[in-house]
């Protein structure tokens, strides 16, 4: 579990492990692919009063060091981030799970866009 700063100046308590993910970058195991060894990953974190808050954790990994950098996102930012990934997917377009999450989370978005 971690504690970041939300854009709005609170305190929120994140754990990537726990919480539900809407995009995911795949991590390589294999040490000679270059095409995932850096990423973001977004989360949704939803708290006990209703509040949900969107975060982005970017990372890296290089020459066997992690790094991760962590920040929330209005819906706003959640929804132009998914669009661009959407995009940036081209013809092969993004795996059916990341699809089907993004749907769950924000129903008809990706369908707009085409």
């Amino acid at each position: 579990m971690k504690t970041i700063r939300t854009s709005d100046g609170k305190w929120l308590q994140i754990d990537p492990k726990t919480d539900p993910w809407i995009f995911k970058t795949p991590h390589s195991t294999v040490r000679a692919s270059l095409d995932y060894r850096q990423g973001e990953d977004l989360y949704i974190r939803k708290l006990p009063d209703g509040r949900q808050y969107y975060y982005l954790v970017t990372w890296t990994d290089w020459q066997r060091e992690s790094k991760e950098a962590y920040r929330t996102l209005s819906e706003e930012e959640v929804k132009k981030f998914l669009l661009e990934k959407s995009q940036s997917a081209g013809k092969i377009g993004l795996d059916p799970d990341i699809s089907d999450r993004i749907e769950r989370y924000f129903p008809g978005l990706l369908k707009r866009r085409r």
